[in-house]
């Protein structure tokens, strides 16, 4: 399946430039292919909703362009089964999602007048949460299904698997939570921050990050905030990447030295961004960074611009 062209986009005759748009989010579809999505500051400001969706591949000049006529600010790739193609998924406020594949590109509603903030790949199949603790997963391309329990009603802002079993979120009034079948356990974290993003790895061990330079570490019995008192920027995605956590701010990315500490990532040579939010990993292999004004792509050699 070549999720690189899919109907309703065409190629550009170069990259969408940095001067013209923004940059939400990004995922990688293969080591040499990367999604984003960018919005139209001038589009924007007229609250006109819209996203365009820019496919990168490495060694070809023209990019692969299309668009959706509302907000994503989140994607995620699903892989292929036996009757399912890879799938990419993107939602966003409204409750509107996206599919796309080399097939279609169908944009239903997952839940009216509900926002979203994040969809993942949980178990083979797009999970997506948003307000009001709502959780939904993707049975079909039309046809969700509610998860949302009542011991969850905040906000919701992350979401990870959780490879012991079921899935992890996280989100306002420093939440994190454990779902599995139809129970939920909220993991007392003893922080009242806003998270933004989790990660989990084989064992159990979570790491969650949000404002204020916090980041929650330990397992779901035993969460614990560390300490990084000379921290003070919102932090809003965070990965594990080759055996080290990776932590990103708008202005920087980190990387979680000694357990107690961060330190910067050094970028050197041609690509040297300067705007961060997104993280995104492949295989443990490949490291998508992506900012307001960049993206670039590690290999676990050395950095290749994306945009």
């Amino acid at each position: 399946m070549q999720i690189e062209r899919q109907p309703g986009t065409h190629i550009m005759a170069e990259a969408p430039s940095p001067d013209q748009f923004n940059l939400r989010t990004g995922r990688i579809l293969n080591p040499d292919s990367v999604v984003l999505l960018l919005e139209d500051p001038v589009i924007a400001e007229e609250q006109v909703p819209y996203t365009l969706i820019g496919i990168w591949k490495r060694g070809q000049e023209e990019w692969y362009r299309g668009s959706v006529q509302h907000d994503g600010i989140s994607a995620a790739v699903i892989p292929p089964i036996a009757d399912r193609e890879k799938q990419l998924v993107i939602v966003g406020p409204s409750g509107k999602c996206t599919v796309m594949d080399s097939k279609a590109v169908t944009t239903d509603i997952i839940r009216k007048d509900y926002d979203f903030s994040a969809v993942a790949c949980i178990e083979g199949s797009a999970v997506a949460v948003g307000i009001n603790g709502s959780v939904n997963r993707m049975i079909d391309r039309a046809v969700w299904s509610d998860l949302s329990n009542p011991e969850v009603d905040e906000i919701l802002e992350g979401i990870c698997p959780y490879p012991p079993g079921g899935f992890l979120v996280c989100g306002w009034n420093g939440l994190v939570a454990h779902y599995q079948g139809k129970s939920v356990d909220r993991c007392e974290t003893g922080s009242n921050a806003i998270l933004t993003g989790i990660t989990c790895d084989e064992d159990g061990l979570i790491h969650a990050c949000g404002q204020r330079g916090t980041i929650i570490r330990g397992t779901k019995d035993a969460l614990t905030r560390i300490d990084l008192p000379s921290v003070v920027e919102d932090f809003w995605s965070i990965v594990r990447y080759q055996g080290r956590i990776h932590v990103a701010s708008n202005t920087a990315l980190y990387r979680l030295k000694d357990d107690d500490s961060l330190e910067l990532v050094k970028f050197e040579g041609e690509v040297i961004p300067t705007s961060f939010y997104h993280l995104d990993v492949f295989q443990d292999t490949h490291l998508l960074s992506v900012g307001m004004k960049d993206a670039a792509l590690f290999d676990g050699t050395g950095w290749t611009r994306v945009l």
